[in-house]
């Protein structure tokens, strides 16, 4: 590994990070639908707290962290405008759960949408970095 390669190698780490992030919350969801929470009532609730346009944004968004992980690793330029694309899908999904009281009582939103709007920028700005430097083809 040479110090060119360090910026890809981050970029992996930090999109594989996001894939993880994304699937760690789709698995949440996933389990309330299936009943499988310890609280079914909960669950339950939860799962009708949500909206049809939230969960087509919030799944679309974990799919497009995959293309874009996938597009990184092919070395592929396009693998920004789909991580954009994946940024996108997100915020609109935050700014609908904001409005969800429930899941505001669940979990600590803001500080996971500080941990996420961190993580997804430094993403940008090294798909950014490599797109410019020739690296994503």
């Amino acid at each position: 590994m040479t110090r060119r390669d360090t910026p890809f190698f981050m970029l992996v780490g930090f999109l594989s990070l996001q894939v993880a992030y994304g699937a760690y919350w789709a698995v949440n969801d996933l389990t309330a639908r299936l009943d499988l929470w310890p609280d079914p009532v909960l669950a339950a609730a939860f799962v009708q707290s949500l909206t049809v346009m939230q969960e087509v944004f919030f799944f679309s968004h974990v799919a497009m962290n995959f293309v874009a992980l996938g597009l990184v690793l092919a070395g592929r330029r396009l693998a920004l405008p789909a991580f954009i694309l994946s940024f996108v899908l997100d915020r609109a999904d935050w700014v609908i759960m904001g409005s969800n009281n429930l899941f505001s009582t669940m979990v600590n939103a803001d500080a996971w949408a500080l941990f996420s709007f961190t993580l997804q920028g430094t993403i940008i700005a090294l798909l950014v970095y490599l797109t410019f430097e020739g690296r994503l083809r």
